[in-house]
């Protein structure tokens, strides 16, 4: 009967331990993409510039953790333009579909460090490349 009583405290205590240090664990969160938060264009390198004709072209795009962007676009001293929608990173390929549902004229090979990120549309053969700084 002794034997039996220890048997059975020792499987008690063995699960008990196994369900703390199971139940302890964190769920894994997958890390947060780099490109999340808020970025302003600040150059177009190749064939186009930040200018169009001499206006100015200035854009702010924040992309949320939540998979969500907010674009402004504004030529010039004119009235910025809204935009929204939803994005996706596939590796380094970046994509979206605005609020409308109608996807983004290209996808986008990124490049993200600490306080820059360039965005080069992906397939074409002489592409622009964008270049955004952290706000």
């Amino acid at each position: 009967m002794y034997f039996c009583a220890m048997k059975i405290m020792r499987y008690l205590l063995m699960t008990a331990i196994l369900v703390v240090s199971f139940g302890c664990n964190k769920p894994v969160n997958p890390q947060t993409p780099k490109i999340v938060g808020s970025w302003e264009l600040v150059d177009i390198h190749y064939t186009k510039s930040a200018q169009i004709g001499d206006q100015t072209v200035e854009v702010t795009i924040t992309f949320g953790a939540d998979g969500s962007f907010q674009m402004s676009q504004m030529l010039g001293q004119g009235r910025p333009t809204e935009y929204s929608g939803n994005w996706t990173l596939d590796g380094d390929v970046l994509s979206g579909n605005y609020s409308d549902g109608k996807p983004w004229g290209s996808s986008y090979i990124v490049a993200v460090e600490e306080t820059s990120m360039s965005m080069t549309p992906a397939g074409e053969s002489a592409p622009e490349t964008y270049i955004y700084s952290r706000k």
